[in-house]
């Protein structure tokens, strides 16, 4: 009769196998679109369980560690769900740069919200002159950005392509599909020109390079830009 396996097996298997993995990828601390992932349910059933516990999320974050890997998120978030996609990065390659998930909203509508709703107090637009005109505007060629404003001392138009979380290879034919109407919107309503503002939770140089060949290419200025939302409580009076 064959051996069964335990369960401290199949995670020192899933270990190993996820150790293999991130040493394969070259690009891991530079951009999450190219990490290792996998499921986080996925993860509780290669590890031999039918569903999640605090103990053993606990075990496997453990074991991760162990083996030099870190997580986005960490595996113990409390915001996780079966279907949370879990990065892997080596432990000492880890961007500095990424935030945790509960830091940031969880959809582009809420983020849109929040700051069309906060449009006169943003450091970045009150510095850059930028007042913005409303949300899921159609620009030319049938296309719509999240929001779109106006750069009050050049006259250019800005549009802004908002990601709640990460962005994945997808962003890069948006972008260019965005700075193309952008660009023809500008020329319609007589502005000297365009500028896109890519607005993210993560950051990702890898992505974020090849925004910008396409920047080159269509001659429309684009900046990626990280947002960031604060909370406290205090006491009144």
């Amino acid at each position: 009769m064959p051996r069964v396996v335990t369960r401290e097996e199949r995670i020192e298997r899933l270990v190993a196998k996820t150790r293999k993995r991130v040493d394969a990828n070259s690009n891991g601390s530079r951009s999450l679109s190219q990490t290792p992932d996998s499921l986080l349910g996925t993860l509780v059933r290669e590890a031999g369980y039918a569903r999640s516990s605090t103990k053993l999320l606990q075990t496997l974050e453990q074991n991760f560690t162990d083996a030099g890997i870190a997580t986005y998120p960490e595996i113990t978030d409390p915001g996780n769900t079966p279907k949370t996609r879990i990065h892997f990065f080596d432990r000492h390659k880890r961007d500095p740069g990424l935030q945790k998930p509960r830091h940031l909203f969880a959809e582009e509508k809420e983020l849109s919200r929040f700051l069309m709703t906060n449009k006169d107090v943003l450091k970045y637009c009150k510095a850059n002159k930028l007042e913005i005109r409303g949300q899921e505007v159609r620009l030319a060629g049938d296309c719509r950005i999240d929001l779109l404003a106006v750069d009050t001392k050049s006259r250019e138009l800005v549009g802004f392509e908002l990601k709640a979380g990460s962005a994945d290879e997808r962003i890069v034919a948006q972008s260019a599909k965005y700075m193309k109407a952008l660009k023809a919107q500008a020329a319609k309503e007589g502005r000297p020109g365009a500028r896109l503002l890519i607005v993210t939770g993560q950051p990702d140089a890898a992505l974020a390079d090849l925004v910008q060949d396409a920047a080159k290419k269509h001659g429309v200025e684009t900046c990626w830009l990280l947002y960031k939302v604060t909370i406290d409580l205090v006491e009144a009076g």
